[in-house]
């Protein structure tokens, strides 16, 4: 369903890993059962699969798969038996096929290689999501501090909607979708943090949110929601967590998925001065 975030529980601790960032994953097709994944600091070409929990909290893979190229940066996500991730020399989202080793590619229009950093962290310039509407990428938008939003789909990596808003994302610690719904993060190095922005992105409104969210320790260097289990997924200073979320179901999202592409609204001005322009290929 669609919905709006009303509370961020406290973090849940999985595993300790001694380096600075990271990724850590679990598909978000129910298929896939118990496997995790993970990706390593400075092992840019590798990506490790643990078959369940036991494994996983031992570091003890059980599989591992070369990437070609190196992905960069630790805002992946695995869909239905892929990984999908941002290619370390070229402004291009990769999806990799786990089970026939195939991989297609697409690139970002009109962004360059070595694009800015999107968040304060600085480790990524791309960050991918994934939830129950699609493959999401948020991105910086070249020559200005505006957050670029893109909609694609996850089989094809067709382009299916870019938006350009006027939210300085190098002001923010990380930024992450869940239904449809773009949040910002104030920080990722303060204890206690908060959640103040929220942008519904299918009916172009501000949000009234203003969500607690706590780094325990004081370096989370990712935030990913993954809607199969309603948790946010963190790296903090090594430490793999995940937050509990709870939601309201949102009334004004009455479209199906496929209809609301067509009928999105055109340019739209929020009462806080965020301007959203639609559909621009940059």
């Amino acid at each position: 369903p669609d919905c709006l975030l009303y509370a961020i529980g406290k973090p849940v601790y999985h595993r300790f890993t001694n380096e600075t960032y990271g990724s850590w994953m679990r598909d978000l097709n129910v298929q896939e059962g118990d496997k995790y994944w993970s990706t390593r600091e400075g092992n840019y070409s590798y990506l490790f699969e643990f078959a369940n929990k036991t494994v996983f909290r031992k570091d003890r893979y059980t599989n591992y798969y070369i990437l070609n190229p190196q992905y960069r940066g630790n805002a992946h996500v695995v869909f239905n038996g892929s990984f999908f991730y941002v290619s370390k020399y070229e402004a291009k989202i990769f999806k990799y096929n786990m089970v026939s080793d195939s991989k297609t590619n697409q690139s970002i229009p009109g962004l360059p290689a070595q694009a800015p950093n999107l968040y304060k962290t600085g480790y990524n310039f791309m960050d991918l999501n994934i939830d129950d509407n699609g493959l999401w990428v948020i991105f910086g938008i070249p020559d200005t501090n505006n957050t670029g939003v893109m909609k694609m789909d996850p089989n094809t990596l067709e382009i299916q909607y870019i938006w350009n808003i006027s939210l300085n994302h190098q002001k923010f610690g990380e930024m992450f979708i869940a239904c449809g719904v773009l949040y910002a993060v104030d920080s990722v190095q303060d204890r206690n943090s908060k959640i103040r922005f929220a942008l519904d992105l299918y009916n172009n409104r501000i949000l009234d949110v203003n969500l607690a969210f706590t780094n325990p320790f004081k370096n989370t260097t990712t935030v990913g929601y993954n809607h199969k289990n309603k948790e946010l997924y963190t790296w903090d200073r090594g430490n793999q967590l995940t937050y509990p979320v709870r939601y309201n179901e949102m009334s004004p999202h009455l479209l199906g998925k496929d209809e609301r592409h067509d009928q999105l609204e055109p340019e739209a001005q929020a009462l806080t001065g965020v301007h959203i322009n639609h559909n621009l290929m940059l």
